[in-house]
């Protein structure tokens, strides 16, 4: 059920039953040499829909724009502050909070969010004594973890990964760029960087992943094993 296409009665019919909401969060930026832009709220985003019709749970636009500040050395990356991020979860939450919603289950697309979420709910709840929350960062759930290792083994990486980049070519089989094998090698640098040390360290992007392995058919199973997962997760969440 998306939030956006519902009216208001629906979700106070809904409220009277359950309070909880899944809130998919990504970033906009750049995704290797042939991951699209899009590609971390793309994936929260169909991830939090399949997962909310299975579950029956009301899912929340999409919060496109994230914490992405060091990807900055690429053209289109579009980066939040901190303080931006924080206030615009705030007022998100408090807004819904303020209607009856109670516990807000994050599907996170990007890495660089979390530390903000976590400062963001731990504000929030001065406010909103009795929200819960739940952030899911899906590339990190036990069964996507599984099933990346016994795709791509030590080539997944930790950006522009051919897990991410086979969800979205699952999703836009039209925006498929196939590349060539690429080298993945260990490197050591220090963390944060900035936006040009990044660009510097990963000259095409890539974080010691392998894209070119990246297929629609294995973001199929991605998208089904994340979903099942994130409702399974959503369940015990609800419960607690």
């Amino acid at each position: 059920m998306l939030l956006a296409l519902l009216t208001w009665a629906d979700v106070e019919s809904y409220l009277k039953q359950k309070d909880s909401i899944l809130v998919p969060i990504g970033s906009t930026e750049q995704h290797g040499p042939n991951g699209l832009m899009g590609t971390d709220h793309i994936a929260a985003e169909a991830i939090a829909r399949e997962a909310g019709a299975r579950a029956g749970t009301i899912v929340a636009p999409t919060i496109p724009f994230g914490m992405s500040h060091h990807h900055m050395g690429f053209p289109g990356t579009i980066s939040l502050s901190p303080e931006t991020l924080l206030a615009l979860m705030k007022d998100i939450v408090s807004s819904l909070y303020r209607h009856g919603f109670r516990r807000f289950y994050v599907v996170n697309g990007h890495g660089g969010n979390t530390p903000t979420l976590g400062a963001s709910f731990s504000s929030i709840l001065s406010d909103c004594p009795l929200a819960s929350f739940k952030i899911a960062s899906w590339w990190l759930l036990p069964e996507i973890t599984g099933l990346a290792g016994t795709l791509f083994g030590g080539r997944e990486g930790h950006h522009a990964t051919p897990s991410e980049v086979s969800l979205t070519a699952h999703l836009h089989p039209d925006r498929v760029r196939e590349i060539p094998g690429c080298r993945v090698e260990p490197v050591s640098y220090p963390w944060p960087v900035s936006p040009e040390r990044f660009r510097e360290i990963f000259p095409d992007g890539r974080m010691l992943s392998d894209p070119s392995l990246a297929r629609p058919e294995h973001g199929k199973r991605f998208l089904d094993v994340a979903a099942e997962a994130v409702v399974k997760d959503l369940a015990a969440f609800a419960d607690s």
